[in-house]
């Protein structure tokens, strides 16, 4: 049920119940973004969305996070080229307290002189975060190479030396003329009565002054009508890249027939460059297409990861994928393939309230219309694979395409490729023809399934089949969607210590081929069924997961249940995941975070299977086989260490008699349960590891609990003390002293061991600071007891967390599952409420001095030491 209506100041509102969850999600649409701000203004529009959490009229700094996470909920926001969004989700009991804070945030922030200078340096923090990271620095390249006047060619988080001058009253200036009412539209969705609501809305926001809009006019981006290539030389391991043509804006007619084409083209499995550019032969890392439509002129674009030396061979393999879809049109399962996954999006875009309010609040945005999807669908249901055809053929224009390229390639030789290729390219376009073959006959079948939410109150089942595996069932049927994971106990500490990255190694390969169906079959059906099926490998587990809608449940289960018990191990398809898994290494320069993880890991369980590094390393990687898969698998893959969880759309009897005779098939064995002793740390430790970057990265840890342990609730109650944007590591090392953009607890409880410490990631000179403030943090909860109030906001905010994240049948099932293969109650993690309220400061205080007067692990990663 949905009702839109307007305020007398002019913002509009969109009222969306859904009672599927006692959970509302309380979102503010800002129609202005970074295309909206004129020269010397750029950035402005990220840095007002920082400001508005540091104070207005009612809350002063730290107090509006204090008060949404103390009463359980989650508070962010977002910038993006043309619009704002900021937005709390939160349980139904306290909508006030988000209506409150979005109020307040939207209509009477303060912009305090001295709060501005102190998020100065947190947003220049950011800035050199993106310098740091391959994604962030390819992306801006390939904006700045389509878009020459548009502003959209500048990056959304602007420029430091506009963060650094720009004052508070420009600041302020800027939001009364462009975060006005008219600009504005509301979107609340979840649980709650809209007559009820409608009555609070007025109340809360009808009071904004209507100050006068700001029109914004952007620089028309002329045509392009050349080539263009722009490369930027990185100190990145691996070489990013774009090929991309200008395509309309959101609105127009050819938008739907573009993003098939993308689908086609580059999402999935067994799309057309996937398969020919990663499966067949490893020549990237990663590749895709996408449609990026905005209010403005878009983009189509192909983006690529690979290593250097594949850059020519890659490249020249894809234009024949281009011209074929010119040639001729995609075939009928191409067409329904993409189509049902479009309409798949809806039921999935239902299991959190928040998901239902971004939907509608992107759809009213672009199209005035939060119901735009159904009209959207009727033209996607109406295309034909000629459609399809003459899309490629109108916008892959043989004269007038982008070329952009991240690379630690000698400059020279890259931009030698790179024109060959254009060279070869434009050649390829403007001499392909279409086929005269009629094209296929096609009528797209419609994607109906029942979205209305069923109640009842779901319960958790725990079976032991006949083949002594373990089956954990939860009936959900609120949507038609199911996920399910199956785990065996082994994952790392099956390893011997020799060969490392074989767990990793394993379960890349797990659905590389089973007795019914090849690796090139498992991907089309799966993406033909708009479902996901994955493994994973960990420290203590391998398995296998997958997500499906409930009318397609009996082919997916097909395909999971014969990949889990004859899965083949192909020996080329080992040989390419080998190459990728040795690629990923070789990129670890580009992840800092990560190696200052991994150094930390490796010191702080010593000798202990954990300190392992999952991937491995290039001889590790070489010396695995298919006989070593094989046996892998033989270890770990016995019945009885073996749990299946399932929840959502399903029925119990049927699935327990399904995996009684899948279980049947395999050996009953015994569950393994290895032990090895952690090693107690007993002196301090700092390690560093030179990296050349912007920014230090930082842990500062301790050895903390294993999973049995009866106090990690209290360590959780911890954590929860020190995360969150009302956290104390957020509040005293971001807020008040600007030292970093990203700080946040850390732990890890495991069969063992575990670890508890703080991350945070800071210029260079700021690092000695930051060791020392997160120190003082942990010092300060083992030498004072923590106040109630503090408590009761720590023990809300994961209460209200964990309420959240229960919305997704994939939270419920992971949880479920690993408590029960490491030995805890299944039921345990659907209940906490209790056993967090029962922590006191004392009990925080006494775990806080046992932890925190042991030795600290320093890992540092960065330019230079301290």
């Amino acid at each position: 049920m949905s009702k839109k209506f307007q305020l007398k100041n002019g913002m509009k509102v969109l009222l969306l119940e859904s009672h599927k969850s006692p959970v509302v999600s309380v979102q503010m649409w800002v129609k202005t973004g970074s295309a909206d701000e004129k020269k010397g203004e750029e950035g402005i529009s990220h840095f007002i969305e920082h400001l508005v959490f540091k104070g207005t009229r009612k809350y002063k700094v730290g107090e509006i996070a204090a008060t949404v996470e103390g009463s359980g909920g989650e508070l962010n926001a977002y910038t993006s080229f043309d619009q704002t969004v900021f937005y709390v989700t939160i349980s139904k009991q306290f909508t006030d307290v988000a209506m409150d804070v979005i109020s307040e945030m939207m209509g009477y922030p303060t912009f305090d002189p001295q709060e501005i200078d102190n998020e100065r340096e947190v947003v220049l923090e950011e800035i050199k975060r993106g310098q740091d990271s391959p994604g962030r620095r390819s992306s801006q390249l390939l904006f700045s190479n389509i878009f020459k006047k548009h502003p959209y060619g500048i990056p959304v988080i602007g420029y430091d030396k506009v963060v650094k001058k720009v004052s508070a009253k420009k600041i302020r200036e800027y939001y009364q003329s462009r975060y006005v009412p008219s600009n504005m539209f509301l979107v609340i969705a979840g649980d709650f009565e809209s007559k009820e609501m409608k009555s609070k809305v007025e109340k809360m926001f009808g009071g904004f002054a209507p100050y006068k809009l700001r029109k914004s006019t952007h620089a028309k981006e002329p045509a392009q009508k050349n080539i263009r290539i722009k490369i930027e030389q990185a100190k990145f391991e691996t070489t990013t890249g774009y090929l991309s043509w200008r395509i309309p804006n959101v609105k127009h007619k050819d938008i739907a027939a573009l993003e098939v084409l993308a689908a086609i083209l580059g999402q999935g499995d067994s799309s057309r460059l996937m398969q020919t550019l990663r499966i067949r032969e490893p020549l990237t890392n990663s590749v895709g297409a996408f449609s990026y439509s905005m209010p403005d002129d878009g983009m189509f674009a192909v983006s690529f990861n690979l290593e250097q030396e594949n850059l020519d061979k890659a490249l020249n393999t894809m234009i024949p994928v281009l011209t074929k879809i010119i040639q001729e049109p995609p075939s009928t399962a191409e067409m329904q393939k993409a189509i049902t996954n479009f309409a798949s999006h809806e039921v999935y875009s239902m299991e959190t309230v928040d998901n239902i309010a971004r939907k509608a609040g992107g759809d009213e945005f672009y199209y005035s219309d939060h119901d735009h999807y159904r009209k959207y669908m009727k033209q996607v249901y109406s295309l034909k694979p000629e459609d399809i055809q003459k899309a490629a053929k109108k916008y892959f224009k043989a004269d007038a395409f982008s070329l952009s390229l991240m690379t630690n390639m000698d400059k020279k030789v890259a931009d030698k490729s790179m024109k060959l290729f254009a060279k070869n390219l434009k050649k390829a376009l403007s001499t392909t023809k279409a086929s005269k073959e009629k094209p296929p006959k096609f009528v797209a079948k419609k994607f109906s399934i029942n979205t209305e939410a069923v109640k009842h109150s779901p319960e958790t089942q725990r079976i032991t089949l006949k083949s002594g595996a373990t089956m954990l069932i939860r009936e959900q049927k609120d949507t038609p969607y199911v996920s399910m994971k199956a785990a065996f106990l082994g994952g790392a500490r099956t390893e011997d210590g020799t060969t490392n990255g074989l767990t990793e190694l394993f379960s890349r390969n797990w659905l590389s081929g089973s007795k019914k169906f090849t690796e090139d079959e498992i991907n089309h059906r799966v993406d033909e069924l708009a479902a996901g099926i994955g493994a994973f490998g960990g420290r203590n587990s391998v398995g296998m997961s997958m997500d499906y809608l409930s009318p397609f449940e009996d082919k997916m289960i097909e395909i999971y249940t014969d990949s889990l018990l004859n899965p083949q191990f192909p020996a080329e398809i080992l040989e390419r995941e080998k190459v990728v898994q040795k690629n990923q290494v070789k990129s670890r320069n580009d992840n800092p975070a990560q190696i200052c993880v991994m150094n930390f890991m490796k010191e702080i369980f010593k000798n202990h299977p954990y300190s392992r590094d999952l991937l491995g390393d290039d001889k590790s990687i070489s010396a695995i086989n298919q006989e070593s898969l094989r046996k892998y698998y033989n270890n770990v893959a016995h019945a009885k260490n073996l749990t299946i969880c399932v929840v959502g759309d399903v029925d119990t009897k049927k699935w327990v008699k399904t995996f009684e005779d899948v279980t049947a098939a395999l050996p009953a064995g015994k569950k393994i349960e290895n032990h090895f002793p952690v090693e107690k740390v007993t002196k301090e430790k700092h390690i560093f590891h030179e990296l050349k970057k912007e920014q230090s990265h930082i842990i500062v840890g301790y050895q903390g609990l294993t999973l049995m342990s009866p106090e990690r609730y209290t360590l959780e109650v911890i954590q929860s003390i020190l995360s969150g944007q009302g956290g104390r590591l957020f509040l005293e090392l971001r807020d008040k002293n600007s030292l970093a953009y990203s700080v946040s607890p850390m732990h890890m409880e495991g069969i063992e061991g575990g670890y508890f410490g703080g991350y945070i990631g800071c210029s260079p000179e700021k690092a000695q600071k930051s060791i020392q403030m997160l120190k003082a943090e942990f010092k300060k909860l083992a030498d004072v007891k923590v106040g109630e109030e503090e408590l009761t906001r720590a023990q809300r905010y994961l209460i209200g967390r964990h309420d959240i994240e229960l919305q997704r049948k994939g939270t419920i099932c992971n949880a479920i599952l690993f408590d029960d293969i490491y030995g805890l109650d299944y039921r345990e993690s659907l209940d906490v409420a209790d056993k967090y309220f029962a922590i006191t400061p004392e009990d925080i205080q006494n775990l806080a001095q046992k932890i925190f007067s042991q030795p600290e692990i320093i890992s540092l990663v960065g330019p230079n030491d301290i």
